[in-house]
């Protein structure tokens, strides 16, 4: 692949760890990005630094379960393959990839989440927390390692977020096995692809699943993860021009796959294209920019997954279908009771964690994801 993305995206989090040490919130708490070399030396080929005590989250999370959980886990009876029944049933005579499209427009959300809350419940809910009590040596330790975790987490998912980058599956994530930190890995989708492109557009923004919630009892997700997203969110809507000017690489030398996708993009055609000078050299990459300035201002996460669907699966038939689901239901999500745009840092992160947790998106990832994990 073109390695070029990667590198770049790494560069984005040397610029963004500049922004964060030089905020005094995010500086005293200690936070910045794990950052790795990547070199590209051709289109298709390049050198990627090794993470040394480092696994993979999947690993991490099966080296955690009893050989009957793992047995379980992975038999007839286990979340993928209840999961690929449950499609079955809801899509009727659909192959491949158009299961999910039939399941969207077919399962209600009362469905969706019984069924998705059913898949969870045959796994332990504990197993990062068990993870970390085996590495650690006393209570004190426990609590440390598991800050760190939650901490650089967090970050990681708020920094990936304005960045877009999706296709976050558990072995696109490296734990290392000292310090609990977190690291992303695989940039392969960025800008926003993974909800535009993929054949199974993604709608969640980030991934903060059952085990990483489970693992910050009582608070949950409402504590440290919280508070660390806005700081950062703060900073780096404080300071954009940095960010945003060192992105000005993507529009006057964009790598082969955003030709790919800009090609791609133009095929599939739509409403987006009365907005948008195509004729323009740069359009592409300026819309995925013009994206990301929009989330430094203030925009309802919700409403920028509605837009990118939007530019990749305007014509499909369950078009409509996912945006409602990416939208939310006013009655249950805080997502949906907000504007499009105007928000503060705290609402912002409150949409974002109301939309990365919400059931009725989760039940209806591609398999590979493994969102009941």
């Amino acid at each position: 692949e073109d390695l070029r993305q990667d590198q770049r995206i790494e560069q984005l989090f040397d610029v963004m760890n500049i922004i964060l040490s030089q905020d005094a919130a995010c500086s005293q708490r200690n936070m910045q990005l794990k950052t790795y070399q990547v070199i590209p030396m051709t289109t298709r080929l390049g050198l990627i630094k090794w993470l040394e005590n480092t696994c993979t989250l999947k690993e991490f999370l099966k080296n955690s379960m009893s050989e009957e959980e793992a047995l379980s886990y992975n038999s007839e009876k286990g979340p993928r393959a209840s999961y690929t029944e449950w499609l079955f049933k809801m899509s009727g005579k659909a192959q491949g990839i158009s299961r999910y499209h039939v399941m969207y427009r077919s399962a209600s959300r009362t469905e969706t989440v019984r069924s998705f809350k059913s898949r969870e419940s045959t796994i332990p809910e504990d197993l990062l927390r068990r993870a970390f009590v085996k590495m650690s040596t006393s209570p004190e330790a426990f609590l440390s390692l598991r800050s760190h975790f939650a901490a650089s987490h967090a970050l990681m998912c708020i920094s990936h977020w304005i960045l877009g980058i999706g296709d976050r599956h558990l072995s696109n994530f490296m734990i290392n096995r000292e310090t609990g930190g977190m690291v992303g890995i695989d940039f392969g989708h960025a800008f926003g692809s993974a909800t535009q492109s993929l054949p199974v557009p993604e709608l969640m923004p980030f991934r903060l699943t059952r085990q990483f919630v489970n693992l910050m009892m009582p608070v949950k997700e409402w504590g440290l993860i919280y508070s660390v997203m806005v700081h950062a969110l703060r900073a780096y809507r404080e300071d954009p021009d940095l960010l945003i000017s060192t992105m000005d690489v993507f529009v006057k030398e964009p790598s082969l796959d955003w030709k790919n996708f800009e090609q791609r993009q133009l095929r599939k055609g739509g409403m987006w294209i009365k907005e948008i000078n195509t004729s323009e050299v740069n359009w592409y990459p300026l819309q995925k920019v013009s994206y990301v300035k929009r989330k430094l201002k203030g925009a309802n996460p919700a409403t920028i997954t509605c837009d990118e669907l939007r530019l990749g699966h305007e014509k499909s038939l369950s078009y409509k279908d996912m945006a409602a689901v990416a939208r939310g239901n006013a009655d249950l999500n805080i997502r949906a009771r907000e504007p499009e745009d105007g928000l503060s840092e705290e609402t912002q992160v409150r949409c974002l964690i109301d939309q990365a947790t919400d059931p009725n998106i989760l039940g209806r990832v591609w398999e590979g994801w493994e969102p009941w994990m």
